[in-house]
């Protein structure tokens, strides 16, 4: 974990000063997610809003490859730290990536049904039914 972390920094400064925004989108997911798995909880969550930052900028081709996975980790991220008044703008944007997303499939895409598990997680979070 210590020899990625490494390598991960190594490439976030190096995107960062170049303006690779989807290396460092990357870099920044992969740093966010093992802070929370440390249990370096704000650490983690300002790493993954720095990675959900970067991510309009790292667009190939009128698609971003990264939004989805940089909002599902975030999205974990905040529930597990009760974080739940920043969830509703993410989860309504988790939920039209995803229906992009299945539009672009032609199908249903499965990234669409977990959108829809974090807004019955979001409801049961808040109290509603």
């Amino acid at each position: 974990a210590a020899d990625a972390s490494r390598w991960l920094e190594r490439a976030r400064k190096v995107a960062e000063a170049h303006g690779f925004f989807s290396v460092e989108c990357q870099a920044c997911l992969g740093l966010g997610e093992q802070a929370m798995e440390e249990g370096r909880h704000k650490e983690g969550e300002d790493l993954l809003r720095n990675a959900l930052a970067a991510v309009p900028l790292s667009e190939h081709d009128g698609i971003n490859h990264w939004e989805i996975p940089v909002l599902n980790s975030l999205i974990n991220a905040l529930f597990e730290t009760d974080a739940i008044e920043e969830l509703e703008p993410l989860v309504l944007r988790h939920r039209e990536a995803a229906k992009a997303k299945s539009a672009r499939e032609g199908r249903l895409s499965v990234t669409e049904l977990r959108s829809l598990f974090f807004s019955a997680r979001l409801h049961e979070a808040r109290g509603r039914p």
